[in-house]
């Protein structure tokens, strides 16, 4: 019960101590309801809303309850330099993901461009920083994020979404369908190594290094959340030339909340695992409403 009552004062006095971030993530939150179509569209997004804070509350509450000895996530190197690198990978995966999806048919694309994106593919799953990072700054596994505190929190994460998508958003949820198109393996694969583990690494070094650059690690997170989602917009608007591009900026927007929550399990809980395991079976859907 203390560890409750500690989280419930510990997130208003955060609200207050950055006042621009939060401003940031309450304007999205209100996009997010505005772009609602009807009365079961709303509450399934103040639902979805509702659930990512209620994650990051209970994250809270285990982390004040059974606090761990961490390395957390050391800046060795100039932070100057780390910025600049991070932020040249960060295009170069945009740059990929754009020539790979906004291109109309890739099936026909020529082999200069295929090979381009192949080598971008590099840092669309960010391999050149985990190379440079362990091999070139020399960092530790555990200075990155490699343990397993909290290994269970991803359970208590998985009931919140589970059960708000089940009571009020059943429709979204697709872990059946994913499993008889691609099966366990498959499915565990794509998901925890190809999406979440490679996103999870590369929006952990851009939140802490954009926090520790701007000196409020608040709006390093927000920042870091934000680049993260607008990534995608590619992939949403491969039909840009049909709809516009406004669809795939809204579907990002849309997908920002849940972004939150898994930068704030990285935050919180100083390990990647967390959030490699929320993000890698994330397949309730509750962030989805296209």
């Amino acid at each position: 019960m203390n560890a409750i009552s500690i989280s419930f004062k510990n997130h208003p006095r955060l609200l207050r101590s950055y006042p621009l971030a939060t401003g940031i993530i309450i304007l999205i939150c209100i996009i997010i309801l505005a772009a609602s179509g009807g009365a079961h569209d709303l509450i399934h997004r103040i639902a979805y809303i509702i659930a990512m804070w209620l994650c990051c509350f209970v994250t809270d509450v285990v982390v004040t309850a059974a606090p761990k000895a961490a390395t957390g996530f050391p800046i060795k190197k100039s932070l100057r330099k780390e910025v600049l690198f991070i932020s040249v990978c960060t295009i170069l995966a945009a740059i990929g993901l754009s020539l790979r999806f906004f291109n109309g048919n890739w099936q026909h694309v020529s082999a200069p461009l295929r090979l381009t994106v192949m080598v971008l593919l590099l840092f669309i799953f960010p391999i050149v920083l985990a190379i440079v990072y362990l091999f070139v700054y020399k960092y530790k596994p555990r200075e990155l994020g490699i343990n397993l505190h909290y290994w269970y929190l991803p359970v208590f994460i998985h009931l919140i979404v589970g059960i708000t998508t089940l009571i009020f958003a059943p429709e979204s949820s697709h872990w059946r369908a994913m499993y008889h198109e691609m099966g366990i393996l498959d499915m565990l694969f794509t998901g925890v190594i190809s999406a979440a583990l490679s996103e999870e690494f590369s929006r952990m070094l851009l939140q802490t290094r954009l926090g520790a650059a701007l000196a409020n690690p608040a709006l390093g997170f927000v920042f870091a959340t934000m680049i993260w989602a607008l990534l995608h917009v590619p992939n949403f608007g491969q039909d840009f030339r049909k709809d516009g591009i406004w669809p795939a900026f809204l579907a990002a927007i849309q997908i920002m909340p849940v972004g939150f929550m898994w930068g704030y399990l990285t935050h919180r809980t100083k390990s990647l695992f967390p959030a490699v395991m929320v993000h890698g079976l994330n397949l309730w859907g509750l962030q989805n409403f296209m």
